[in-house]
């Protein structure tokens, strides 16, 4: 869960701060379904997400379940607190949207599975569908989880070349294409996506550097400038008490210290850092990250994400 909460610190708006001023009252979720606004208000996007899908199937009769209602089901990655819950209704007929939920219909043959008791989309059949709508960025890193799950690059091309609807079936092969389930983080793979759309050579993955006996494993090695990258997405210090926090944030500085024995500097970035793209790419440019291609135009579209609040 701690990629989940990196990713979504950013995503609080307008109207979760109208709902931090309603202190001691309540958030309706569904009829007769509430929570306490101070709980809800404490909870990252993708949680308070979790909870609204999780109430609309307590009050509908065997829903099924797609898109991002599908995925935060399958552990797979949701971006900011998504707008509605997605249900699929099979056969003719047009979707229909009630409150926040959003019905869509398919005459298409899917693949249903139930999850605890719950119908939805496979996690194969969610990964397509996720990676035909979501900015590049986010939908290669759908593909990259759906990949280091188990799923093969097999199976989701040959399932986006079997969808009749041809609707995003350019993002989506765009998205497989660039996907690479070596990335062991969501922002491992948006910020690969974004280096590479700025023009940047990129780095090699997932290197292990031999530093004083120990092996040390980074996120990105340019060799060519011997820079290390780490995209500091994992909830490091979090641990439960203050001495145990002093020890990891010991053993976090004995480790950037081999790494500078080793390459000769490391450069660190954050979520908000890639999504906001300039300022990861003055974090590249200081670093002297090798520019081998013009910056595309595509790359502040391809972190914007209209599906989430």
């Amino acid at each position: 869960m701690a990629d989940r909460d990196e990713l979504h610190r950013t995503g609080r708006d307008a109207s979760l701060r109208a709902l931090r001023r309603q202190v001691g009252q309540t958030v309706p979720m569904r009829r007769g379904l509430h929570v306490a606004t101070d709980d809800w208000t404490r909870l990252a996007p993708y949680e308070r997400y979790a909870r609204r899908v999780s109430a609309a199937v307590s009050a509908l009769r065997d829903p099924v379940l797609c898109f991002e209602s599908a995925a935060v089901r399958h552990a797979l990655p949701v971006f900011g607190e998504p707008r509605d819950i997605h249900l699929l209704h099979m056969g003719r007929g047009h979707s229909y949207r009630r409150g926040d939920v959003l019905a869509h219909t398919s005459m298409a043959e899917r693949e249903i599975v139930r999850v605890d008791g719950v119908r939805m989309t496979s996690k194969l059949e969610t990964a397509i569908d996720l990676a035909r709508v979501l900015p590049l960025a986010f939908g290669v890193a759908v593909v990259d989880a759906a990949l280091r799950s188990g799923l093969t690059s097999d199976d989701l091309e040959r399932r986006i070349r079997e969808l009749p609807n041809r609707r995003g079936a350019r993002i989506g092969r765009a998205a497989l294409k660039a996907a690479d389930a070596r990335s062991e983080s969501v922002l491992e793979s948006v910020s690969r996506v974004v280096l590479e759309l700025l023009g940047f050579e990129s780095p090699e993955p997932q290197v292990e550097f031999v530093v004083n006996g120990r092996v040390r494993r980074v996120d990105a090695w340019w060799r060519s400038v011997r820079v290390i990258g780490e995209a500091d997405g994992r909830a490091k210090y979090a641990q439960p008490t203050d001495s145990s926090t002093a020890l990891v944030l010991r053993e976090e500085r004995r480790r950037e210290n081999e790494l500078q024995i080793a390459a000769g500097r490391v450069i660190r970035w954050e979520w908000s850092d890639v999504v906001r793209v300039e300022p990861f790419e003055r974090i590249l440019v200081a670093a002297g990250i090798p520019r081998v291609r013009p910056r595309s135009p595509e790359v502040f579209a391809a972190v914007r994400n209209p599906r989430s609040r």
